[in-house]
């Protein structure tokens, strides 16, 4: 049938159902993770504590205060950490040397939220009385 060819030949093939509701899928999983990324690359400031990874939320070694308690950790191979009460979550700190003279006190950080969920990059970062 020589007609039914030539107009299949006609037929573009993004109007297909098929290849459309792809296309919307595609143009919508794109605007979501564009979403994601602006949300995860904001500035946030949280009121916290720089702890270590090894004692997450409560500083284990008897007999040290916070702050010799997670230096000691460091030297053992830990990172500093950040802990934020009001959330009870930890998050890894991006840049270590950022928050180093800080490690087990109090303090205000402005940072970034990474895409991971789990990192934070300290931007700045204030003492906060205990």
């Amino acid at each position: 049938m020589p007609g039914a060819s030539a107009a299949a030949d006609r037929r573009s093939p993004m109007r297909t159902p098929s290849t459309l509701v792809l296309a919307a899928g595609f143009v919508l999983g794109v605007s979501v993770s564009a979403g994601r990324l602006a949300e995860a690359s904001e500035e946030r400031t949280w009121a916290a504590h720089i702890t270590d990874s090894m004692c997450d939320k409560e500083h284990m070694m008897d007999g040290m205060s916070d702050r010799e308690c997670a230096v000691a950790c460091r030297e053992m191979g830990a990172d500093y950490a950040l802990f934020v009460p009001e959330e009870d979550t930890v998050y890894r700190i991006a840049n270590q040397e950022k928050v180093e003279e800080f490690a087990g006190t109090d303090v205000t950080v402005t940072g970034v939220l990474g895409e991971d969920g789990a990192t934070v990059t300290v931007v700045e970062i204030t003492s906060r009385p205990e």
